[in-house]
């Protein structure tokens, strides 16, 4: 219908022309969102000042009923795109929120896995040090010559005495004495052996009790920076989650109050008895839908559409025409149902 805007029109029958084809295209199209209603509302509302200059009542009442329809659909369309946009902002920040929180996590897993991973090469290296230490402390046991053995009083004398009975040829008991002696050399020896095996496992017990105090150490540090980690990933947790609470308490505060302006601005319009129509049907089907918060939800009949409002006007003079005698007869567009503040 934007054709109709363009052209000029400056006769009354212009006028009345243009108006008859925005009547048929609200009857036969009605007034969806491609539909330019204020250019409707322009043209009728030129129209309707037409028929008052003309005494033309009964059109003009004809055409303020249509006006009171297209101004009300003008202001739901306001209330709801204002509501698509304020619930686009609020999905707009959840979407910015989720995609910061698992930035969040994403960094932090990032961060943990890799001290774990360093936690895992530390110890590995230690392990290592370890058991090359372990290894050459074996081998130095392993390759370290036996000292002389020391052996007894007791056993030296034995020797001597074998020495001595077998310079004067008394082998018998030279052998006697041999045979003594041996067992308590191997008696001697066997205790010589324990105690140098008994020195190197105390040595080697000493090794692996530092080697467990080093590692334990070393995972107390790390544990340490663990807690320290989880605790650095807590405070910024909180940081992300009291700006986001933050933000969100401001974009619903700032979004209150741009609803609560506009329904003042309607409440306003609606009680301006000079503008073509109220704006009370926009407010009550806001607060029927929690547009204006859910303390303000009304129970409100349906209101009919513009369209249905000139089919209906359009049967009735119709039917006017064709019965003479109900000329006179008050429109029944009229028992509309109320528009009230």
């Amino acid at each position: 219908m934007s054709h109709a805007m363009d052209k000029s029109f400056t006769t009354d029958e212009q006028i009345e022309a243009t108006a008859r084809r925005v009547l048929e295209e609200i009857a036969a199209v009605g007034t969806g969102t491609e539909v330019q209603l204020d250019e409707y509302i322009a043209i009728l509302a030129k129209y309707r000042r037409t028929c008052e200059k003309k005494a033309n009542y009964k059109e003009a009442e004809l055409v303020q009923h249509v006006l009171k329809q297209l101004r009300l659909e003008e202001e739901n369309r306001h209330v709801h795109a204002l509501t698509q946009q304020q619930e686009l902002e609020r999905q707009g920040l959840e979407e910015a929120h989720m995609l910061e929180f698992q930035n969040f996590n994403q960094i932090w897993n990032e961060k943990i896995d890799s001290f774990e991973e360093h936690q895992l090469e530390c110890e590995a290296v230690m392990l290592e040090q370890h058991s090359v230490e372990l290894t050459k402390f074996h081998g130095s046991m392993t390759a370290e010559a036996p000292k002389k053995a020391k052996f007894s009083k007791d056993l030296l004398n034995l020797r001597k005495i074998q020495e001595t009975l077998a310079k004067q040829k008394n082998y018998v008991e030279a052998q006697k004495v041999k045979l003594k002696g041996d067992r308590l050399e191997a008696i001697e020896l066997e205790k010589i052996n324990r105690d140098r095996g008994e020195r190197y496992a105390k040595k080697e017990a000493q090794i692996l009790g530092r080697h467990r105090q080093e590692l334990l150490a070393m995972r107390k540090r790390m544990e340490r920076g663990r807690i320290e980690l989880e605790r650095r990933r807590k405070k910024e947790l909180e940081m992300l989650l009291q700006r986001y609470n933050n933000v969100k308490r401001g974009l619903l505060g700032q979004q209150n109050i741009i609803k609560a302006k506009t329904g003042n601005m309607l409440l306003k319009h609606a009680a301006n008895k000079k503008t073509d129509a109220s704006g009370s049907q926009a407010i009550v089907t806001s607060m029927h839908s929690g547009t204006f918060g859910p303390g303000l939800k009304k129970k409100t009949d349906a209101y009919p559409s513009a369209r249905d409002v000139v089919r209906q006007i359009q049967q009735e003079v119709a039917a006017q025409a064709e019965d003479p005698a109900a000329a006179d007869a008050p429109l029944q567009a009229s028992t509309l149902p109320p528009v009230t503040a």
